[in-house]
């Protein structure tokens, strides 16, 4: 009986783990979202060309894009940031085309994996950078929440 006692113990505790992972991005849904400290409004383009207007937008529940500049560490507050063009790169990196409220343009290498999130007007989203296209940053969001996308014509 005791040499059976681990495998019991991994057998239940497996599915509580799994379960736990699910909340945020598990495979079954999101069911909720990190609540970041300011809610902006950002409009994302996945690879497959799907649009998604969000508030409550976070990278990894910040507000603010994270990456590498030669060796340096850098991050762009959300309140500077007017747009970002994603880019693929070997090793699962992605190029960050970021053109800044000043309209300069800054370059970063971010990592693919990264997951965003917000919320829809029809419920939570959370993707990771590397199936993005690009975002659009809207502002600060209204306390009434994200409108419905209107279809493309």
């Amino acid at each position: 009986m005791l040499r059976c006692l681990p495998m019991l113990l991994v057998a239940l505790l497996l599915p509580i783990s799994a379960a736990a992972m699910g909340d945020l991005t598990g495979a079954e849904g999101v069911t909720r979202i990190p609540e970041p400290s300011l809610s902006y409004r950002v409009r994302v383009t996945d690879t497959e060309m799907n649009r998604f207007l969000v508030d409550k937008a976070s990278f990894e529940g910040h507000i603010y894009l994270s990456g590498k500049v030669g060796k340096a560490r850098v991050s762009l507050p959300f309140d500077k940031i007017r747009k970002v063009i994603f880019e693929p790169l070997e090793g699962g990196d992605v190029l960050a085309v970021v053109t800044l409220d000043s309209g300069r343009q800054q370059s970063l290498i971010v990592r693919g994996n990264t997951p965003c999130y917000g919320l829809a007007d029809f419920g939570n989203v959370a993707i990771q950078l590397s199936d993005l296209r690009d975002a659009e940053f809207l502002g600060r969001a209204p306390s009434s929440g994200p409108e419905p996308e209107q279809a493309a014509e």
